[in-house]
């Protein structure tokens, strides 16, 4: 074997084993990304159960009046329906 040859092959075998450690590290780190994804996606599960149960306890009207008071928060009534002559003139103005 010549000097060239052998250089070309530790060439090889060098480049080589800098493709495999890549491609190690490469799944360390998509591992990693598939392990924090289950994490958010447990949380984002968990957090949606809360909600659920948050709804389940403001089917009655009572219920939301009291979250409302508990909250201060402003409810305003629904505007009435609009006539069928004032919005037809207001579909007439456009």
């Amino acid at each position: 074997m010549t000097i060239g040859r052998a250089v070309a092959l530790l060439l090889v075998l060098g480049a080589l084993a800098l493709c495999v450690v890549q491609l190690r590290s490469e799944r360390v780190r998509c591992a990693a990304r598939v392990a924090d994804l289950r994490s958010e996606r447990l949380r984002m599960r968990r957090e949606s159960w809360a909600l659920q149960m948050e709804i389940a306890r403001l089917r009655t009207p009572d219920q939301i009046r009291e979250c409302i008071e508990r909250y201060d928060l402003q409810v305003l009534l629904p505007h009435p329906p609009l006539s069928r002559a004032r919005s037809a003139a207001l579909a007439e103005s456009r």
